[in-house]
């Protein structure tokens, strides 16, 4: 409604020249009474801030600024997740965690060192990698750790402690050379460095973080386009395990989502851009089996690398559950859907601590609880992260949506497909390669969906929760 117009020059009356105010300034009253306004009591936030509080903030506000560059807090981030690896990394002392008992004592085969009573491969040559199902990579780089620092914990463990870092840096630049900023990258490297099967993967001795990182530097630097240096990390993830093929392929199929829409619209293929995605497919497998040749002719018995790749295969196809097992969860194994909801969990180590009354058992507490699982706000997220992620990347084409869709479908869809097709024995611990996608999609859908600041934070300080509910040691050790 209009309020009609404004009083002019001639409306207003004229200026008066200034006189002092007779009233006595706040500055000559006590503060309690220069506090009162209209007869209303004081109230303590009405009070003059103390003398210090000005000095002090103009200390802090420099380090404030500091904390708001994402460079600096990636950081302080990297710092925390090695801790987090790194703590007790020697416990148990006198036991290994999980698959450790097959990794470790390959690697003392590998070094000559005798295998403990009752211990795997106990029985096998010395100086040859007895664990022919995976390439022997993974093994020997264990091997060089426990010559280095001895066999124990720190030695099995080093190399996975080294991998899960060098994973969530190439995370990191990946999401910035797919197109995402600062921001969003340490937020997926935020989720992805607190999920539960990604920092306990990245402190024991086992093969698939030494398979995941090799692999998530080749994707970034794909993406940068240096295809003979992707060609060169990719091969090293094979030389691990070779479920790193996975990642091949969600590299090959994010580049094709990007370069498909220009030969559409030119109606041809442009035969350049397909250089770069062959020299690094032919290059990989190139060095993967004259990697694997040069290893088997020292550390294993195998004659040529195609024997042993044979091997390999044929040990993976025959991991069958026997004929009639029936249950949820027969003897730790599951379903790649299973995976989706966090179901049949993996006890990896656990150690309790019985509480009594009298000679009455009350309770065990758990002093260590190392699990194959998942953090629980990232996998409860996932199937709206994941919908978001692709609704974003159809209606924007946004690079860091892509990604984590290529990536998560690579590697996990076929095992899904096995899981339809076939009787195979899967973990849950073969989502590991996943996390790292559902985490970028996640910090999508709380970046670019205009969500409240509330629900941001509110579901980061849930998501952190969600960490310490599950960090393996739930004491300090003595």
């Amino acid at each position: 409604m209009d309020a009609g117009p404004g009083p002019t020059d001639a409306d207003r009356e004229p200026a008066r020249p200034s006189q002092p105010d007779p009233r006595p300034s706040d500055a000559d009253r006590p503060d309690d009474e220069a506090s009162m306004e209209a007869g209303h009591e004081a109230k303590p936030w009405h009070r003059p801030v103390p003398g210090w509080v000005g000095p002090a903030s103009a200390a802090i506000r420099p380090h404030i600024q500091t904390l708001r560059d994402p460079m600096i807090l990636l950081g302080l981030l990297l710092i925390f997740s090695f801790v987090a690896r790194v703590i007790w990394l020697d416990l148990p002392r006198k036991g290994t965690i999980f698959y450790e008992a097959y990794y470790v004592n390959a690697a003392r085969v590998i070094l000559g060192y005798d295998i403990p009573e009752g211990g795997k491969y106990g029985d096998r040559e010395k100086l040859l990698d007895p664990n022919k199902e995976h390439p022997p990579l993974g093994k020997l780089l264990m091997a060089g750790s426990m010559a280095a620092f001895g066999d124990n914990g720190i030695g099995w463990r080093i190399p996975s402690v080294i991998a899960g870092m060098v994973a969530l840096l190439a995370l990191f630049f990946a999401i910035r050379a797919a197109g995402g900023s600062e921001w969003l990258a340490l937020l997926a490297v935020f989720l992805a460095s607190l999920d539960n099967l990604t920092m306990v993967h990245g402190r024991i001795g086992v093969l698939d973080m030494m398979a995941l990182a090799p692999a998530l530097v080749a994707s970034w630097l794909a993406l940068r386009r240096r295809w003979l240096l992707a060609a060169l990390f990719m091969s090293i993830g094979l030389l691990v395990k070779l479920t790193a093929l996975y990642a091949v392929g969600a590299i090959l199929l994010l580049w094709l989502l990007q370069v498909a829409p220009g030969w559409w619209q030119a109606r041809r293929i442009r035969v350049r851009e397909v250089v770069g995605p062959v020299v690094f497919t032919v290059v990989t497998f190139a060095i993967f089996v004259g990697g694997l040749a040069a290893l088997d002719s020292r550390w294993s018995e195998f004659k040529n690398p195609i024997e042993h790749i044979s091997h390999m295969v044929t040990y993976g196809a025959r991991l069958n559950q026997p004929v009639g097992t029936v249950g949820i969860c027969p003897k730790a194994d599951s379903r790649p859907w299973q995976w989706l909801v966090n179901d049949c969990q993996i006890q990896y180590l656990r150690t309790d601590v019985s509480v009594t009354s009298g000679e009455d058992l009350v309770r065990r507490v758990a002093r260590i609880d190392f699990r194959g699982a998942m953090n629980e706000l990232l996998i409860g997220a996932l199937p709206i992260a994941m919908l978001f992620a692709g609704w974003y990347a159809w209606k924007r084409r946004d690079g860091p949506s892509m990604w984590a869709l290529t990536w998560a479908g690579a590697n996990w869809l076929p095992y899904a497909l096995l899981g339809v097709i076939s009787n195979r024995i899967m973990y849950i611990y073969y989502f590991l390669p996943v996390v790292p996608a559902v985490a970028v999609a996640i910090a999508v859908l709380l970046l670019r969906s205009k969500l409240p600041r509330f629900v941001l934070w509110g579901f980061l300080v849930l998501y952190v929760i969600g960490f310490l509910a599950y960090f393996p040691y739930r004491v300090i050790p003595d």
